[in-house]
């Protein structure tokens, strides 16, 4: 994409914007009440921005605290109160702890180790770094799992072929991500790249490496409660809205099962499509074992930041079981920025495990974009504009809950693959919602089902920042994470659809 038809895209849709905002408000179409042609003038300003990414993502996330008292929708208080929802706070305790992570390297020993176990074998290997980059993911930022794994497979990928199979050049950091927004999870992606033509041997393993860290950490992301944005939308309005709490261990026994499954489907496929193949030569040694032994016996700091890490995992997954009976008040929320905390009071040689100098790479952005889908997931409830969506949907589609999911993960994993995955989950979860109580099927099952499609988007670089960092590692073209995307792509509308059918039900009932 050239910056000419970024720009492009963008004043197209600074205009767009505020004029679809006053065509419906003064249009007031298909009989609505003025409040819910409210909700929807204002959504479609607010998704106009998101999609065309008129102004940057965070801010147009701020709108609905400007559009909705403006136009009577809700006071300043009722626009604002969601952008402090407990989910908001359990994600940002647990971005905390996650540079924490960071800041003592544990993470790379942490994806050593699992590799060291798995040989050097091409399948294995791609396996391996798919279930390494996916154990990050559910615990850190999705982009930064990514940002760390792609060097030590472009290592792997050098050291273990006869060509390291690089198709085009690679790309800076500063060109995959904008300056100082690291860790945005949906920021401005830029790609310059020019192709080369030239084909060179074993570039199959290269690809199949990189696709498999770009689509595991994806996967994993989508295994816990703070691991991707699009969970704890729906975490959120499942709580605000049906007053149902969706804990971390809730959310694991779907995740995790869900993320095993479809990460094998996946490695699977990678493997059928692409066979990846490596040529091991003699007397070179493993790059993950020397790597290991050039980090050393773990420090203070991993150690100390590992045992926070510890202390809150076990704290969010026997809540249920230990602590509510005793302390009823606690809350996932509530553990989490307990160890984000408690990883500002921890000391090690003189200084603490995390300073407030770091959090500058907290992707503050997620946050206030998840703050702005549950301030329009308020709106739609509040106006009854969700019902009137439900309804039009409902009447296109079918009242057999296999076909309604099946119609839901389609349309949210294709649209996901152009837009934010937490645009894409915000906009659907009211939708979901409501399109369950029109039709009497459990609402939270169609929502996980977006919640779930919104994370998997597999097809362009866009889609999300794992792609796009992988694309940059200059390992494959468009059209090949194209071609490979598409066809994991159905299995995993086949795979969320099945579980949202089957197993959702029974553990969240």
């Amino acid at each position: 994409m050239t910056n000419r038809t970024r720009l492009s895209r963008r004043a197209v849709g600074l205009v767009l914007g505020p004029t679809g905002f006053l065509g419906i408000l003064l249009g007031a179409p298909l009989g609505l009440s003025p409040d819910a042609t409210a909700v929807m003038a204002c959504t479609t300003w607010v998704v106009v921005w998101w999609v065309t990414e008129a102004i940057p993502i965070p801010v147009t996330s701020l709108l609905p605290v400007v559009l909705f008292p403006v136009t009577g929708v809700s006071t300043v208080g009722g626009a604002t109160a969601p952008y402090a929802d407990p989910i908001v706070f359990l994600l940002l305790g647990g971005f905390l702890i996650a540079l924490a992570i960071e800041r003592w390297n544990l993470h790379h020993r942490l994806s050593l180790l699992v590799l060291s176990a798995v040989g050097t074998r091409g399948h294995a290997l791609v396996l391996g770094f798919m279930a390494a980059t996916a154990f990050l993911s559910m615990w850190i930022s999705n982009t930064a799992t990514a940002m760390m794994m792609v060097p030590i497979g472009a290592a792997v990928i050098v050291e273990l072929t006869a060509v390291g199979g690089r198709r085009t050049p690679p790309l800076e950091r500063e060109d995959i991500l904008e300056p100082n927004d690291p860790l945005d999870v949906e920021g401005e992606l830029l790609h310059r790249i020019e192709e080369d033509p030239d084909s060179l041997p074993n570039a199959s393993f290269g690809l199949a490496l990189m696709l498999g860290i770009a689509y595991g950490a994806s996967i994993g992301g989508a295994a816990t409660l703070i691991g991707s944005p699009p969970n704890a939308v729906l975490a959120g309005v499942a709580e605000s809205n049906l007053g149902v709490e969706i804990g971390f261990l809730e959310w694991m026994l779907v995740g995790v099962p869900l993320g095993a499954v479809f990460l094998l489907v996946t490695w699977l496929l990678i493997v059928a499509v692409l066979r990846p193949t490596v040529d091991r030569q003699p007397g070179r040694a493993d790059v993950v074992d020397r790597q290991l032994r050039e980090l050393g016996p773990m420090t203070t700091g991993e150690r100390r930041v590992l045992a926070v890490f510890g202390l809150v995992a076990a704290a969010w997954v026997l809540r249920p079981f230990v602590i509510e009976p005793v302390l009823p008040t606690v809350t996932d929320a509530m553990i989490a920025v307990a160890g984000a905390v408690l990883v500002f009071l921890v000391p090690v040689d003189g200084e603490r495990l995390l300073d407030w100098e770091y959090t500058s790479r907290v992707p503050w952005g997620v946050l206030l974009l998840l703050g702005a889908g549950f301030s329009i997931a308020r709106g739609f409830q509040a106006s009854g504009l969700d019902v009137v969506v439900a309804d039009a949907i409902a009447g296109f589609g079918t009242l057999e809950i296999a076909g309604m999911v099946l119609l839901i993960a389609t349309v949210v994993c294709l649209l996901t693959n152009v837009t934010s995955n937490t645009a894409t989950a915000s906009l659907f979860m009211p939708i979901a919602l409501s399109i369950g109580q029109a039709t009497g099927i459990e609402p939270l099952t169609l929502m996980a089902t977006a919640a779930f499609a919104a994370s998997f988007a597999f097809v362009l670089p866009v889609a999300t920042a794992p792609n796009a960092i992988v694309f940059g590692s200059g390992y494959m073209t468009i059209p090949e994470m194209a071609k490979v995307g598409l066809v994991i792509t159905l299995p995993a509308i086949l795979v969320i659809s099945a579980f949202a059918v089957w197993w959702i039900p029974l553990v969240w009932s």
